[in-house]
C-alpha cells in the first residue's frame, strides 16, 4: 500500500532533508605525507652520525640540506674542500630523504645550536621517485622546510635550489613531475626570503638532454657533475659569505 502524504507535509520534509544534507560537514582531507615528519628509518645510522657531526661543528658557516645528491658531495672530498672548505661546511644530506624526512630531522633539534651564514636546500626528487607525489604536495613539504629553517636560523641566508633534472630527456615522467614542482618554488622561496637558484641548464645540453657524463645514472651527479655544481655555486656562495 502506497502512503500519500499531504502536499504541505511532503514539502516540509523535503526542506528538512535538504537542510540536513547541506549541514553535513565537508570531509577532512588526510594530512599530506610530504608534511608528516617521519624518520628515514633505513638511514638511522646516518642520522645519528650527522647529529654527532653537528654537535662538534659549532663553527659551520655553510650548511647543505638534502638527499643523496647532497650526501654525494662526500664522494668528491677534494672538490668539496677546495670549493667550500674555508667556510667550515657541513653536509646534512641523507640518501633517500624525502621532504618529510628532512622535517623529522629538523624536529629533533640536533642542528639547532648551529649558527650558519647560509643554508643551501635541495629536496624533493625522492618524493617523485618513490611515490610520484603530486607537485603541489611536494612543494608544500618544501615550503614547510623553509619555514622551519627560518624559525631556527633567522640570521642565515637561505638558498633554495630547483630540483635537479633526472632522466635523459625532458619527456621523462619523473623529470616532468619535478619540473612541475620547480615552477611552484620561486614564489615559496620569495615568501621565506630565500634566494631561488635554478641550475638545471648547467647540467643539460641545449635540447634538455642530460648526459651520462654528468649524471651516470641520470639522477646522481658523477665527479664531473659535482664539478659543474661547484662552478655554478661559486659566485653565489662567495656572495652569501661576505
Amino acid at each position: 500500500m502506497r502512503i500519500v502524504l499531504p502536499a504541505a507535509l511532503a514539502s516540509a520534509l523535503a526542506v528538512v532533508g535538504a537542510c540536513q544534507s547541506a549541514a553535513k560537514p565537508a570531509p577532512v582531507p588526510p594530512s599530506l605525507l610530504t608534511l608528516a615528519p617521519v624518520e628515514n628509518e633505513g638511514m638511522h645510522e646516518r642520522n645519528l652520525e650527522l647529529a654527532l657531526r653537528a654537535k662538534t661543528a659549532t663553527g659551520a658557516q655553510l650548511l647543505f640540506v638534502g638527499d643523496s645528491i647532497t650526501q654525494g658531495w662526500e664522494s668528491v672530498p677534494d672538490l668539496w674542500n677546495g670549493e667550500f672548505g674555508k667556510y667550515g661546511p657541513l653536509n646534512l644530506g641523507v640518501s633517500g630523504d624525502r621532504t618529510e624526512h628532512v622535517l623529522w630531522r629538523l624536529a629533533q633539534g640536533a642542528y639547532d645550536h648551529l649558527r650558519p651564514k647560509a643554508i643551501v636546500v635541495m629536496i624533493g626528487t625522492n618524493n617523485t621517485g618513490h611515490r610520484m607525489d603530486p607537485p603541489a604536495d611536494i612543494a608544500a613539504g618544501i615550503d614547510e622546510i623553509l619555514a622551519q629553517l627560518v624559525r631556527r636560523y633567522p640570521e642565515a641566508k637561505l638558498a633554495l635550489l630547483a630540483i635537479f633534472p633526472r632522466g635523459e630527456t625532458v619527456d621523462d615522467p619523473m623529470r616532468a613531475n619535478n619540473q612541475a614542482v620547480n615552477r611552484l618554488l620561486p614564489a615559496i622561496a620569495k615568501a621565506h626570503g630565500a634566494e631561488w637558484l635554478d641550475l638545471s641548464r648547467a647540467f643539460t645540453d641545449s635540447a634538455g638532454v642530460l648526459p651520462k657524463s654528468v649524471m651516470p645514472d641520470l639522477l646522481h651527479p658523477g665527479p664531473y657533475g659535482y664539478a659543474v655544481w661547484a662552478n655554478a655555486l661559486r659566485e653565489p656562495v662567495a656572495r652569501w659569505m661576505r
